[in-house]
């Protein structure tokens, strides 16, 4: 039984559901394929976050990454088609899960919680390479919003999708600066996935252990 005051668990995707070492591995290894572009896709990304978010977010990062690199928006866009979402994304969909995430969704599951994930990036192969399609009620890529995390928006959605108050919600990701201050902008409860709080965290649970994360949910 679910502790009552959670009726969803929302998580992120890369670093939360698999492990942040491959995403970083993999994106170093893109980086060296690519390094002009890695950076430059880096830095939109940053200004978008300023921006507080776009309305057509392909669009700015079309515009932007032709202002970087100083070439046409065709080329700007086929480049990031092709090496941003296509070759990197390919990459990051050959991920594992941690052994204890199935379990842990299982396990929610089987409580009556709805599920669902949250991520900046779009979620393309990735959640059926990862083997757990048959377990999500939601799934919403900010990417396709034009608002990135921390901006509460994409959380928001996820709520109305679900049909429950975001403080009835606790989100679960490793990215502080992104993650768990987005959620508590939406109102969700947050839980920070590190080796140790930050310091003055406001997140309602820090952890390392699924285990612990399961307990704190399902109140056993």
């Amino acid at each position: 039984m679910a502790d009552p005051r959670f009726k969803a668990v929302l998580f992120d995707v890369d670093g939360t559901l698999y492990p942040q070492s491959f995403f970083i591995k993999t994106s170093i290894q893109f980086m060296l394929m690519h390094p002009l572009l890695s950076a430059v896709f880096r830095q939109l990304r940053r200004d978008v976050r300023q921006f507080g978010g776009v309305e057509d977010l392909h669009l700015a990062q079309v515009s932007l990454c032709a202002g970087y690199l100083r070439i046409p928006a065709e080329r700007a866009q086929e480049l990031l088609e092709k090496h941003i979402y296509g070759t990197f994304m390919t990459m990051l969909s050959r991920a594992k899960p941690y052994p204890e995430t199935e379990p842990l969704l299982a396990d929610l599951k089987k409580a009556g919680l709805k599920l669902g994930v949250i991520t900046d990036y779009p979620t393309g192969d990735k959640l059926s390479a990862l083997g757990f399609d048959q377990y999500w009620d939601v799934a919403i890529s900010a990417d396709t919003m034009g608002h990135l995390k921390p901006e509460p928006d994409a959380f928001l959605l996820a709520a109305e999708e679900l049909k429950i108050a975001p403080e009835q919600i606790i989100y679960v990701g490793n990215e502080y600066k992104y993650d768990i201050i987005g959620a508590r902008k939406a109102g969700m409860k947050t839980a920070h996935l590190a080796q140790k709080p930050v310091p003055d965290s406001v997140a309602d649970i820090t952890f390392s252990d699924f285990r612990d994360l399961r307990g704190y949910i399902l109140g056993n």
